[in-house]
């Protein structure tokens, strides 16, 4: 967590700000860490509302009025977080919200986003999927009803991407991560990777296939068998942390939101995106599929130098 020198904390307009879970683990976190701090926020204007008092002031009039307001009350509750000696700047932008929110964090050139999570039926809406997909930074979502509650952090690596030098580095982010945050609140870690033998279905069924089930056996052991070394490379650089290591047989998209959702995991550490160029598991699609199908709080982040498509 130490790499974290500005975190960007999106403010929650609809929360008293000293309960603001994203304002407590900021604060928090920058305490531990020396962090810079940015308290946001992003007024988007809604031009049929603004339009109904027309007669009264101009919707740009009372834009810049609501956009005053918020700077204060955000520069009110910086103030009151002078007691903890940290850096605290405020802001607040006009605008579509995600967008406003991902360009704040390229101009300020922040490392760390963190926000609460728009409540949804769903795991996160569309609005937190766009932050989380075109973000170049990680972006922490806290679910609101977790509160403070961290005793249980994954740290969901692809094994696949280890033969790539980016593929290596992102995964040793998510463990870095993942083991500070753990640290830090006492939490277990789990790191978790699954593994699977391309082809498998149409080796065992194929319908002009010929091989055998003692082939496919010693195939599937030779493949569990490099995955295994694998992993065992990867998290022996962090022998100076407690964790616990599984290799799971079978899709990640099934695999991870199961095992997130059944032990209760509050925290889940995963890549977005990987190069194009560069196979993976856990990128695009899949990445996808797992954080629509699990309800735990995520902190998501791509390859270094990986350039948003906003700005």
């Amino acid at each position: 967590m130490k790499r974290f020198k500005h975190i960007i904390i999106k403010v929650n307009e609809q929360t008293k700000p000293e309960l603001d879970i994203a304002v407590l683990r900021g604060i928090e976190l920058a305490s531990k860490t020396g962090a810079k701090i940015t308290l946001f926020d992003v007024v988007e204007p809604h031009a049929t509302i603004l339009s109904s008092y027309a007669d009264i002031v101009s919707p740009a009039e009372l834009t810049e009025f609501i956009i005053a307001q918020r700077l204060d009350q955000l520069t009110d509750l910086a103030q009151q977080l002078q007691s903890t000696g940290l850096d605290i700047s405020v802001s607040v932008a006009k605008g579509k919200n995600f967008i406003e929110i991902v360009k704040a964090v390229i101009l300020n050139k922040a490392d760390l986003l963190i926000k609460v999570a728009n409540k949804s039926e769903k795991s996160f809406d569309s609005n937190d999927f766009h932050i989380m997909r075109k973000c170049p930074k990680p972006v922490w979502l806290i679910k609101e009803q977790q509160q403070d509650t961290v005793k249980k952090v994954l740290a969901a690596v692809d094994l696949s991407m280890e033969q790539h030098a980016e593929g290596r580095a992102q995964n040793r982010m998510i463990i870095d991560i993942a083991s500070s945050l753990s640290q830090y609140k006492d939490a277990k870690l789990t790191i978790l990777s699954c593994w699977s033998l391309y082809g498998e279905q149409a080796l065992k069924h194929g319908a002009f296939t010929r091989v055998s089930p003692a082939k496919i056996e010693t195939l599937l052991k030779h493949e569990e068998r490099e995955y295994q070394e694998s992993l065992n490379i990867l998290v022996n650089e962090y022998t100076q942390y407690k964790f616990e290591q599984i290799l799971a047989k079978g899709d990640p998209k099934t695999i991870i939101p199961a095992f997130v959702n059944d032990k209760g995991i509050d925290v889940v550490v995963m890549g977005t995106i990987g190069r194009s160029g560069i196979p993976g598991f856990l990128i695009g699609n899949t990445s996808e599929s797992v954080l629509q199908a699990i309800n735990s709080s995520v902190i998501t982040l791509k390859p270094e130098n990986w350039v948003s498509p906003i700005y």
